[in-house]
């Protein structure tokens, strides 16, 4: 298994197959007060995408992009 991290946003030209499996860290349990720090991707390959959040403001545009897909099938854990 190959690991990837990517910083604040996934890669722009990044392809999917036709499911993500989804999963992500925060800083606590509390979503009102911790924030997200880490979301972690597998679109059935041997690769694990890790992108890691350095603070707060998270636009990441390409992972927004990928996450309103409806073609694509999000399988979150």
């Amino acid at each position: 298994m190959k690991i990837e991290i990517h910083h604040e946003d996934i890669p722009e030209n990044m392809q999917f197959g036709p499911t993500l499996a989804i999963d992500t860290e925060t800083m606590g349990l509390d979503p009102n007060r911790d924030r997200l720090c880490l979301v972690q991707l597998n679109t059935g390959d041997d690769i694990i995408h890790l992108i890691k959040f350095s603070d707060d403001k998270i636009a990441a545009p390409n992972l927004a992009a990928a996450l309103a897909n409806p073609d694509l099938l999000k399988i979150f854990h």
